[in-house]
């Protein structure tokens, strides 16, 4: 009988450690452009990338971003909606983007030519899980698509 209080004493402290669960880390979010396209009527809509490396799912509700092409003037961006996104996981918000009349030019200009676009991005993420505000900035390239018209990637 001696012998069975130690064991059941064992699996009592091996099942209490497995209530806890595992740790949810939260690492800062990343954003970046993984498409500008232009429509029919020469409006911009950018597709923005919302990468959460956290181990445990992310929730978001305020996003203000301003995207620069080349080194032209700001273009502002922002999603007022919540997004979850899962974790080590991604997700897409296509939204519209009002560049003015010179960044316009540079980027169909590149379109017409084929060249490549440099961008910035810059501005705030806030989180409703955890509770917190995230600066965000990313400095990248976009490429035109090959057989799609007016199609940056």
């Amino acid at each position: 009988m001696r012998l069975h209080v130690p064991v059941i004493s064992l699996l009592i402290l091996l099942l209490s450690a497995c209530v806890s669960g595992p740790v949810v880390r939260y690492f800062p979010p990343q954003a970046n452009l993984q498409e500008l396209q232009r429509d029919t009527e020469g409006v911009w809509k950018a597709q923005v990338r919302l990468q959460n490396f956290s181990n445990g799912a992310m929730q978001f509700n305020n996003l203000r971003l301003k995207i620069r092409i080349q080194d032209g003037e700001w273009a502002q961006i922002t999603a007022l909606d919540t997004l979850k996104v899962g974790a080590s996981n991604a997700e897409i918000l296509t939204l519209p983007v009002a560049f003015n009349a010179e960044s316009n030019r540079v980027l169909n200009e590149r379109l017409q030519k084929s060249q490549s676009v440099r961008y910035v991005l810059e501005g705030e993420l806030d989180s409703i899980k955890p509770s917190k505000s995230y600066p965000l900035k990313y400095e990248g390239r976009l490429n035109p698509a090959p057989g799609l018209n007016g199609v940056f990637r």
